[in-house]
């Protein structure tokens, strides 16, 4: 494959849950006159229901990620919606070394109130490439080591890299 795409996206936390909420709302808005009776015009419920879905599609489908074509030596931080991609092509830095790590940290979300205060250990998977520097050049986490070891291989593989592994043995 002559490309990587990384997608920084989570369908079930922040606005993607949001968008996926407007579209339930949107739809029951759609088939709510076929279940109850209402005061309003079929033009507004349409409107209103349409309405509410497309925006719920547009949140849904937007996410930011990066995209590497390795033949032409070139990438882009994008964001997409509705899957164009607007963003910068650059050229791409020569790649030295590709390393995986984990990073442990206790995530904890704010209590509101209406809603269970969640919190526990997470382990992130990070795949960094790094030029001549010391520092990254890029960064992508994933939630599963499996998939990081994958996107590591292919990334090293394709950009002509060492593959650098500094995972704790468990």
């Amino acid at each position: 494959m002559s490309q990587f795409d990384f997608k920084k996206r989570s369908l079930l936390s922040g606005p993607h849950l949001l968008g996926s909420l407007m579209i339930l709302a949107g739809v029951f808005a759609l088939i709510s006159p076929m279940l109850m009776e209402s005061g309003s015009s079929l033009e507004k419920t349409l409107l209103v229901g349409d309405g509410a879905v497309v925006i719920g599609l547009a949140i849904v489908s937007s996410y930011e990620g990066t995209l590497i074509y390795f033949s032409e030596n070139k990438m882009k931080d994008y964001t997409s919606v509705f899957g164009y991609k607007f963003g910068e092509w650059v050229e791409l830095p020569s790649i030295a070394t590709v390393t995986v790590t984990s990073t442990n940290y206790r995530s904890t979300n704010t209590s509101n109130g209406i809603s269970p205060t969640l919190s526990g250990e997470v382990t992130d998977y990070r795949v960094l490439l790094y030029d001549n520097s010391s520092k990254p050049a890029f960064s992508f986490a994933y939630p599963k080591k499996l998939i990081a070891m994958d996107a590591a291989k292919r990334l090293a593989d394709n950009l002509h890299a060492e593959l650098v592994v500094r995972l704790p043995e468990k």
